[in-house]
């Protein structure tokens, strides 16, 4: 593959001002995936609101469907959280960096199974039903109680938006008996106005995967991987995420800085709801004719077993962490080349981990509230560990939700969370930059 040399844009001539600054975050991804296998000080975030106990937006469910199609395609209806007053939003929230906790060893008379024993966890999703992160707590609500010492029930409850979802937890006792399963490790989220939390201070109980994106698009397009789209006149290749403001826009800022970067025909289209279930149906309607997301490649056999044979959708771009390969999925292989790998320079790169590892170094991931007792944290973090490290429960999880296993403990994650978080701030201004411009842009 050579090189593309890129036209002089303003969307990308800040990359000279950003070299030095993003060199730490891509250095972290490369330790984080080996290991795998702002000048101003910043304000302070609002004080977090206590939820009401009837909150409408929760709907408990019981415990997982027995087959993995029933469970992706459950109908369940989630309320929308109601929205506050006519005031605009806040400000976005900078938080101040977090400090170094004195780690506290374990109790050894902490009794883990007395304490878990006749309770119920929950474990929160921040989508609807359907999707990839929905089906492994369901998943992982039937097996993985089993390694908890005391063998607690977990129930499931999905709250949309995923802001709503992680200020519930935010908020929630630090008991270590309401946990989430998130499908990133929510640092975009966390600079949403709407955020209340800090990700820096929420307790990570571990990493089940990460590392990988994708692109594809409709078979219909012209187009076969990425650079077959460079300088094209059309047709236009339509993406949707939920993006009322610039804000929001998240890792999906790649996007319209790729398109900017290679003159591709891009549009992000602003839809109420865009997890993988509404995705789903997006693409299959036409209302998208391509899709960018995290771990869906392996997941595309069980939930869609029809799209990739039938070349209803194909690889475009492969979208994930520098040095990542996608691969074969069990039907096809990911044959279009890693855009950082095979088509960005060093400093590119740089930019590119900035905006997109935030999203992807971690896929799904486990997390609580702040100030879970360190006797508890470890418990659930050497529960996790067990279950992963067990061949039945691990292969088991990943036949059951077509995701692959990257698996990394809570001790490490939290390190890696922490590192990840302030390297994300030190670059926020010159990436708010770039997002305000992509959004005026592409976003419509």
């Amino acid at each position: 593959m050579y090189r593309h040399q890129q036209p002089e844009r303003k969307v990308t001539v800040k990359t000279l001002k950003t070299h030095g600054a993003l060199g730490a975050l891509g250095l972290l991804l490369a330790l984080i995936l080996a290991a795998c296998g702002g000048e101003e000080p910043t304000p302070t975030p609002r004080p977090a609101a206590t939820p009401t106990p009837a909150d409408t937006t929760m709907q408990d469910t019981a415990e997982p469907t027995p087959t993995p199609a029933e469970a992706m395609m459950e109908d369940e209806p989630t309320a929308e959280p109601e929205t506050g007053g006519d005031a605009g939003p806040a400000p976005t929230p900078t938080p101040v960096p977090a400090a170094t906790p004195t780690p506290v060893p374990p109790d050894p008379s902490f009794d883990a199974e007395g304490y878990f024993s006749g309770k119920t966890l929950r474990m929160m999703v921040g989508f609807n039903p359907g999707g990839g992160t929905d089906a492994q707590a369901r998943y992982m609500s039937r097996e993985w109680p089993q390694f908890i010492p005391g063998n607690p029930r977990i129930i499931v409850t999905n709250m949309t938006p995923v802001v709503t979802e992680r200020n519930f937890v935010w908020n929630s006792k630090p008991d270590g008996l309401t946990l989430a399963i998130e499908a990133s490790p929510g640092i975009f989220d966390q600079f949403t106005p709407q955020a209340q939390f800090d990700m820096r201070e929420s307790t990570m109980i571990g990493i089940t995967s990460g590392k990988e994106g994708l692109w594809v698009i409709r078979g219909t397009m012209p187009y076969d991987c990425f650079e077959s789209a460079w300088n094209s006149p059309g047709p236009t290749l339509t993406i949707a995420t939920s993006v009322p403001t610039p804000a929001d826009l998240g890792s999906d800022v790649v996007i319209g800085w790729l398109a900017d970067l290679f003159n591709v025909p891009v549009e992000i289209r602003n839809l109420a709801a865009a997890g993988s279930a509404e995705q789903y149906l997006y693409i299959e309607r036409g209302d998208t004719n391509s899709w960018v997301s995290g771990t869906l490649w392996d997941q595309f056999p069980r939930t869609r077993p029809s799209w990739l044979p039938t070349k209803f959708v194909r690889p475009f771009a492969d979208l994930s962490v520098p040095g990542f390969d996608l691969g074969h999925n069990g039907q096809i292989d990911f044959h279009c080349p890693n855009v950082a790998d095979a088509h960005l320079d060093a400093e590119q790169t740089s930019i590119y981990n900035a905006m997109r590892g935030p999203q992807i170094y971690a896929a799904k991931n486990i997390i609580g509230p702040p100030g879970i007792p360190t006797d508890v944290t470890a418990a659930l973090r050497k529960a996790l560990a067990d279950a992963m490290a067990d061949e039945a429960f691990a292969s088991g999880m990943q036949r059951f939700t077509g995701i692959k296993n990257t698996f990394t403990h809570g001790d490490q994650a939290d390190i890696e969370l922490d590192q990840t978080v302030e390297d994300f701030i030190a670059n926020k201004d010159v990436i708010d930059e770039i997002t305000l411009e992509v959004f005026n842009k592409y976003v419509r």
